[in-house]
């Protein structure tokens, strides 16, 4: 929400490019980036449609939710969004279906709608849980799962009950405490074993190293995910796991892909 990234992967898995571009202003909500700076950026770093084989664009944002596809109503999508997130606007809010068997709903603003389907006319656009979740359901284990993912500030929390995707949340976590806390409530939430329940999280190595050592005290079960994909990276990528979200985007749609 706070940044314009993109990453370029070629035909032989080479990541060539890897950007992380901040937004002129910082913003609360997601509806008020300016369509012109996003135009702006695609136009000075060359992101032009027919440069790419393929183009996948996901949303990061908190003002998403899940609706489990056997009481979803079409005709109320808007309302699901808007008892969670307030001051959303009708135009702004759109659905999708989910491989796990729901539909997300979130905002997607009109104004920004307009302007990326215009510059990608093929190109599905999905919220970032999609592909994490996608992606995160392959590596679930037969005990509760819970896995924490650690993007800047935010922290998306994801739990799977045999096998089954049971809490999906963004979380504003600036801090340690902030995802310790977050993370004990989902588990209490859920009412998971401590013993049983498989905690993995993943992030900056520095935060993450530090909250595994506190996840330690409550649980028995706490692992770092690991980075074990044959991309060949960049030296500007210092770590491989600042664009695991990039990893479960390529994966989780190349996925889709071929099942449909």
């Amino acid at each position: 929400m706070d940044s314009f990234s993109f990453m370029i992967i070629d035909r032989t898995n080479l990541v060539s490019v890897f950007e992380s571009i901040p937004y002129g202003v910082p913003h609360q909500h997601f509806r008020y980036v300016d369509p012109v700076e996003i135009l702006s950026i695609i136009q000075a770093q060359d992101l032009r449609y027919n440069r790419f084989d393929k183009v996948r664009i996901a949303l990061d944002h908190p003002a998403f939710t899940y609706v489990p596809t056997s009481v979803f109503n079409q005709t109320a999508w808007y309302e699901y969004l808007n008892f969670l997130a307030t001051g959303v606007r009708k135009d702004d809010v759109v659905s999708s279906p989910s491989a796990l068997d729901s539909v997300c709903v979130y905002t997607y603003p009109l104004a920004i709608r307009k302007l990326l389907s215009t510059l990608y006319p093929t190109t599905k656009v999905q919220h970032l849980s999609e592909s994490l979740a996608a992606f995160l359901e392959k590596e679930v284990e037969e005990e509760p799962t819970l896995f924490s993912i650690i993007h800047g500030a935010a922290q998306y929390i994801f739990i799977f009950e045999e096998k089954n995707l049971t809490l999906i949340n963004r979380y504003d976590a600036p801090t340690g405490k902030d995802r310790l806390y977050y993370i004990l409530l989902a588990a209490k939430h859920r009412k998971l074993n401590p013993r049983k329940l498989n905690v993995h999280i993943t992030g900056d190595r520095s935060e993450v190293t530090e909250l595994q050592e506190e996840l330690a005290n409550y649980f028995i079960h706490v692992h770092l995910i690991d980075w074990k994909n044959g991309w060949r990276l960049p030296l500007s990528i210092k770590d491989p796991m600042d664009i695991f979200e990039f990893y479960c985007i390529h994966h989780a749609n190349n996925w889709r892909e071929s099942e449909g």
